[in-house]
């Protein structure tokens, strides 16, 4: 049978967004990554936010951002309620450049986006070695 396409139909039907996306909506924060003279630096979107629920971590050359969008809603009403801001736990895992020191990352959060800087490894300069003549 075939019947015509009601767009109206759509508004209500989450099926459709899920056959674009793939899979069902869960809350993944974006991450622009640029490196700089100085270091790297790191600015995910996290709207809605606090730092309390934010944990950022170095561990084996990993940081690892962390957290929850909880849905802040208390308030029900009669009929119908469309949501498409997602929630829900995420994390997210980016390899450090070797040599990276855990103690020169900084972490904070301003109006939605999360920005993380890590400083550049200091570069190992060559070192001459003198070489000695042992008398035998």
């Amino acid at each position: 049978m075939i019947s015509l396409w009601n767009q109206f139909d759509d508004l209500f039907n989450d099926n459709v967004q899920r056959a674009r996306l793939g899979q069902a909506r869960a809350f993944v924060p974006a991450v622009d990554i640029a490196e700089t003279k100085t270091g790297y630096e790191l600015v995910a979107d996290v709207p809605g936010l606090s730092p309390d629920s934010i944990d950022v971590t170095v561990e084996d050359g990993v940081l690892k951002l962390r957290g929850e969008r909880k849905d802040g809603r208390e308030e029900q009403r009669d009929g119908y309620r469309r949501v498409e801001r997602s929630f829900g736990r995420f994390e997210r895992s980016f390899i450090l450049p070797k040599g990276v020191n855990a103690e020169q990352v900084a972490a904070s959060v301003e109006h939605g986006q999360l920005r993380v800087t890590i400083a550049k490894p200091a570069q190992a300069s060559p070192r001459k070695i003198e070489v000695k003549k042992l008398d035998a």
